[in-house]
């Protein structure tokens, strides 16, 4: 796994998490419709302003700070948005005043 220190079922528990703050946010999509490969611009055509919600609000639940290049360099999946926590967790930084 490309996360050292990282077990599957530790991405699975992100992963599940990510997707639930997703269909919380968006809010008309259905939980059954999400899985890991969903990539959210593509699959269902949600504009900016809602993927910048979800972002922030990934990054509040999980209290990481993930730069603009960052998050413009996964390929939009809800898999890639799991990896790129998990990088930020397991480095063992979390943001002391988290974004609420």
């Amino acid at each position: 796994m490309e996360n050292s220190g990282v077990s599957a079922f530790e991405k699975d528990q992100v992963v599940e998490t990510v997707i639930d703050i997703f269909v919380r946010v968006i809010g008309f999509i259905e939980r059954k419709e999400v899985c890991r490969t969903t990539n959210p611009a593509r699959d269902f055509y949600i504009d900016t302003d809602d993927l910048t919600l979800f972002i922030t609000e990934v990054e509040k639940h999980f209290r990481i700070r993930a730069s603009q290049s960052e998050w413009f360099g996964i390929d939009g999946t809800i898999d890639s948005v799991a990896s790129l926590v998990l990088r930020h967790l397991s480095s063992g930084y979390r943001d002391p005043a988290p974004r609420f």
